[in-house]
């Protein structure tokens, strides 16, 4: 599937989306079928499928884990506002840009540049 981020999304989120994107299309598609698939639910029903998309991710996205450490606190306090909203995600679209925000620094950019030299695993 393809995610589409609008124009402004930051650089570094797009290529660690491009990077899942490649490697784990497989999971990435039953996570978003069972997301559309339980609407007011697909926290706790698709936890499971997110479980298996993330250790995917990890696996082959250096990228994703450079960003999973260096914004944590901005994951997390997403993670908490989507569980606390569930039938509203659209409540946490601040968080959510703040986590895109963290994803912008020099340190960001540089894996991303290393990441862009690397052939594809």
């Amino acid at each position: 599937p393809q995610i589409d981020l609008p124009t402004a999304a930051p650089r570094a989120m797009q290529a660690a989306l491009q990077q899942v994107e490649m490697h784990c299309s497989a999971e990435l598609e039953r996570y978003a079928a069972c997301v559309d698939g339980h609407s007011g639910t697909w926290l706790v029903d698709c936890d499971p499928l997110k479980s298996q998309l993330n250790a995917c991710a990890s696996s082959y996205s250096g990228l994703v884990e450079a960003i999973k450490s260096r914004c944590k606190p901005q994951i997390d306090q997403y993670e908490r506002c989507l569980k606390a909203n569930p039938a509203r995600p659209e409540t946490c679209t601040g968080k959510l840009e703040a986590l895109g925000d963290c994803t912008e620094g020099r340190e960001a950019q540089r894996l991303v540049a290393q990441q862009q030299q690397q052939p594809n695993r």
